[in-house]
């Protein structure tokens, strides 16, 4: 079975935290069909964190990230903030304990991906306005959008000394950028080999832009 079947049949499945009934097949979001580039960002996170890895190991391991990556994904909407915001979470929490995987995780009421930040944008002419890369990622690519997910899903996992895998950073452009460095330093490998399947990892290459976007979490 090819990886994109297994994935899709992976997020068929609607994932009921902490509970051991039937469950009714369907997609985290009507996103995920309805915009490409969205979707594309959704399995493609999906494919690093349903296979056993260091980045999956750091986020509780493969069915406790799977889970609440999709309730993550459920909350998502489109929303139009300034350039230097790639993803913001906002609102009321929700905590929760998956019996299953042990752990520990919260949803906030609101998840914005910002139609005007690097998720969805780059500068292409001298006229738009600049928008930052995320991490050592170009604006705009799977890579950037990847580090995205993933740098919210630190947000919202606790890590076993009880404290968040990242700290809340929202407002925070410096504590944000640390927070995306934490998350490609565990993850960076499999972000760069995306879509390569067994091929060898490269080493990164290329200067780093010190302006980065940031993944806004406000509490």
């Amino acid at each position: 079975m090819k990886l994109r079947e297994f994935l899709i049949g992976t997020a068929m499945l609607s994932f009921t935290l902490g509970s051991a009934n039937a469950i009714t097949p369907s997609l985290p979001s009507p996103l995920i069909s309805e915009d490409k580039t969205l979707g594309s960002a959704y399995y493609d996170t999906l494919s690093i964190l349903s296979t056993p890895n260091e980045c999956s190991d750091f986020f509780g391991g493969t069915s406790a990230s799977v889970a609440i990556f999709n309730s993550f994904i459920g909350k998502v909407r489109r929303s139009y903030f300034s350039t230097s915001i790639g993803i913001q979470m906002s609102g009321k929490t929700v905590s929760g304990f998956n019996v299953t995987t042990k752990t520990k995780y919260r949803l906030f009421d609101k998840v914005s991906i910002n139609r005007n930040g690097p998720f969805y944008r780059r500068k292409y002419l001298i006229s738009q306005p600049s928008v930052a890369g995320v991490g050592r990622f170009e604006p705009n690519t799977k890579e950037a959008r990847v580090l995205m997910f993933l740098h919210e899903l630190g947000h919202l996992l606790q890590g076993q000394s009880g404290d968040w895998l990242l700290p809340d950073d929202g407002g925070d452009e410096v504590l944000s950028r640390d927070n995306t460095r934490k998350i490609e330093s565990v993850c960076g490998d499999q972000i760069k080999n995306l879509g390569k399947g067994n091929t060898a990892i490269n080493s990164a290459g290329g200067k780093h832009d010190e302006k980065r976007a940031m993944a806004n979490t406000k509490p």
